[in-house]
């Protein structure tokens, strides 16, 4: 029965054996069938995206980017705090972060006074200014470190573009992200209280719906990412390709992360509220491995054909 399996695929055993080895980049495809062609290249782009990877040292980096973020998040929710007083919907918008962030309230709330400081401080004379300016620059820093990232796991060590665009696209990133993240904001407490406002008591519906949004809205970002970060041209279809089969593996993790607090009670015995920090690093990582194995994923999906003859020796 295998032999007649192979013969239908057109492979021999010895096919079957290079497939799990470095001979697998020599194989010709060009006259088997359809199912084994696609096999060899899934095959390759798995072996590309944890291969590069590991040689790319992308786990460190992932590391030392969720303590970037760890330094760069109170300065940014102090922005965002910042642009909605002018809106005057801030007490809003705290509100809103509660209800978008259930499960880390402590965590919110830690950053939420630590941020009223900073605008506090940038509001008493000149040297807050100067200090809060240096909290921003730490917001633009992590920018330049994530690009730095995306462009590691494509093989970039030069990029090319010109430094001054780059922190004029930061800055107006950074200026247009605090009005994203309260539309963002926004669209959950609104689809939080929906079930509410219509009677609709069917929980189980109401949660697929969220995480089906959630994955949605991830699978986007991401695509965008991928896309448009990294220094060099992204065909997005496989940024998008990509970005679909990672946002699954983003949300899942997020689930397990939400429903399985394991750990959540021996960590409050021993630091209290703090717990949520470590918990929060750990989550960092780990979101970022997820992400940065999508930036990989690309990169195998878009070199899958040329990587033996260029990027793999």
């Amino acid at each position: 029965m295998l032999k007649d399996t192979l013969h239908n695929l057109k492979v021999t055993p010895k096919d079957i054996k290079d497939l799990f080895t470095e001979k697998i980049w020599g194989l010709e495809t060009e006259l088997a069938s359809s199912a084994w062609r696609k096999l060899v290249k899934f095959v390759k782009i798995v072996r590309i995206t944890f291969e590069s990877f590991a040689r790319n040292k992308m786990g460190f980096q992932c590391v030392a980017l969720s303590y970037f973020v760890t330094m760069a998040i109170i300065p940014f929710v102090a922005f965002l705090f910042f642009v909605s007083n002018g809106l005057k919907i801030s007490d809003q918008v705290s509100v809103w972060l509660n209800q978008a962030l259930p499960d880390n309230i402590d965590l919110v709330n830690i950053a939420i006074s630590k941020a009223d400081n900073i605008i506090a401080a940038a509001q008493s004379g000149p040297v807050g200014i100067v200090s809060a300016l240096l909290f921003i620059w730490t917001i633009i820093w992590l920018m330049f470190q994530g690009e730095r990232v995306f462009n590691n796991a494509w093989g970039i060590s030069k990029v090319p573009r010109k430094t001054y665009k780059r922190f004029g696209f930061y800055i107006g990133l950074l200026i247009l992200s605090p009005f994203v993240i309260i539309i963002l904001c926004y669209g959950i407490a609104l689809y939080s209280n929906a079930p509410s406002l219509i009677g609709w008591n069917i929980t189980w519906l109401h949660r697929f719906v969220g995480w089906l949004l959630f994955y949605a809205f991830t699978a986007f970002t991401l695509s965008a990412c991928y896309k448009f970060i990294p220094a060099v041209w992204v065909r997005y279809r496989c940024a998008l390709h990509a970005a679909m089969f990672d946002a699954l593996v983003f949300c899942a993790f997020q689930y397990l992360y939400l429903e399985t607090q394991m750990f959540v009670n021996r960590l409050n015995a021993v630091y209290g509220v703090i717990a949520a920090i470590p918990l929060f690093l750990i989550w960092l990582n780990y979101s970022f491995q997820i992400i940065i194995y999508g930036a990989e994923l690309t990169y195998g999906l878009q070199h899958v054909d040329d990587y033996n003859l260029n990027e793999g020796e």
